[in-house]
């Protein structure tokens, strides 16, 4: 029991003589603690403000985003505030620069609805309060009046506002104007010159019309019927087709992209001086042969003179596709070919796909005038029946019967008022 009692009185003495704490730390821990927590909620409010700044500039941008630039009149939408909106600054139609609808008292003069306008609701005035001029119809001309015949007819040449006819005014002008629209429109149905708007007059009717170049001309980049030309429609589009049959299929002569497959040769069914009206005039013949025969494309002779461009190697179109004979046989396999001086096969058919006429014997049965060398050049310019302008001179020709360079260079000295056949190649 004693001891018990020591030990209580022991740990008593021990609390009393204990070290007190330190009043500043505390002090100090409060206040770290209090600063940190006031920091922190500084932090997360400025955080917050942030926050609420970034997604405000976001809803900002959005809304701008969404809504596109600021309505004005004049945009051609009707916005909140206006009564109308044309996209125009006409104050004579039926909307003004105001975006207002135009009405009588306005200060502006609707076009083919108004005589006058006075800004003003008096009558007396010389225009009324219904926007007509007091005085039109009694067949005098007072101020404000462009005319006055003392009648009713609002087609003739003096309206019924008093104004003389004019196209624009909405007013049909009977025998002069084949429609009135008011608006100067062109490409609508009733053009500017107050004409119903039809293919070849030179303004696009827009809706209606791929294109118009005025014209009624097939081998321009517009067709007649106002549609772009394009391979496959079976109009030759001059300088862009080589050829168009209508359709875009393949090994019918021409290609799918408007080009020959095969170009035809023959040798004239007909005879020939030497006085052939010059190269013009034998590539006419070339021509005309093969348009009766219902040759396609266009022919030049097989001839050559000393003019500029007069041979064929310098007028030709150098084929990069084979050369065949009507009847469908292979000549040549392309320019290279033709001019090697061997052919694959004789040229030895009309363009009627018969055999060649025989003229004098020059250089036997199956001559033909040429003055040119297998290469295409010109053989000699005294050969030339003067440039095929006279028969008064010596000639030269080739065989049609043969496939080495005799086809085209055979034989020359003979005159040229000797007849035979001519070579027509298609270009």
């Amino acid at each position: 029991m004693r001891s018990v009692s020591a030990i209580v009185v022991m740990s008593a003495l021990l609390g009393l003589t204990g070290c007190p704490a330190d009043p500043a730390t505390d002090d100090e821990v409060g206040e770290s603690s209090t600063g940190e927590s006031e920091s922190t909620s500084e932090s997360t409010s400025e955080s917050e403000t942030t926050s609420e700044s970034t997604s405000e500039s976001e809803t900002t941008s959005e809304s701008t985003s969404e809504t596109g630039p600021e309505p004005f009149c004049g945009d051609g939408n009707v916005d909140p505030g206006e009564g109308c909106d044309d996209a125009n600054v006409d104050d004579t139609d039926a909307c003004t620069s105001a975006c207002v609808p135009a009405s009588c008292g306005d200060g502006f003069v609707q076009l083919g609805v108004e005589a006058c306008d006075d800004a003003n609701a008096v009558d007396g005035d010389g225009c009324s309060a219904s926007c007509l001029i007091e005085s039109c119809g009694d067949g005098i001309v007072q101020p404000l009046e462009g005319c006055d015949d003392a009648n009713l007819i609002d087609g003739d040449a003096c309206t019924n506002l008093c104004t003389l006819a004019a196209c624009g005014d909405g007013i049909v002008y009977e025998g002069v104007e084949a429609c009135d629209d008011a608006n100067a429109v062109d490409g609508d149905e009733c053009t500017n010159l107050c004409a119903v708007a039809a293919c070849g007059d030179g303004i696009l009717h827009e809706g209606v019309e791929a294109c118009d170049d005025g014209n009624m001309d097939e081998g321009d980049a517009c067709l007649s019927a106002c549609t772009l030309a394009t391979c496959g429609d079976g109009a030759l589009q001059v300088g862009v087709d080589e050829c168009d049959d209508g359709n875009l299929d393949a090994a019918d002569g021409c290609s799918a992209t408007c080009t020959w497959e095969r170009r035809f040769v023959f040798v004239t069914s007909t005879l020939q001086y030497g006085d052939m009206n010059g190269l013009a005039g034998a590539d006419a013949e070339c021509n005309e042969l093969a348009e009766a025969a219902g040759l396609p494309g266009t022919y030049m002779a097989w001839l050559s003179t000393n003019q500029m461009n007069g041979t064929p190697a310098t007028r030709f179109l150098q084929s990069s596709v084979p050369y065949v004979r009507v009847d469908g046989v292979k000549v040549a396999d392309d320019w290279a070919d033709l001019t090697d001086g061997s052919l694959d096969a004789q040229i030895n058919k009309t363009e009627l796909n018969a055999a060649p006429p025989q003229g004098n014997p020059t250089c036997g049965n199956a001559s033909v005038y040429s003055n040119t060398n297998a290469n295409g050049t010109m053989y000699n310019a005294i050969n030339s029946c003067g440039n095929f302008n006279s028969t008064a001179s010596a000639g030269h020709w080739g065989q049609s019967s043969l496939t080495n360079a005799g086809w085209t260079s055979a034989c020359a000295g003979g005159t040229c008022t000797w007849q035979e056949p001519i070579y027509c190649f298609q270009q």
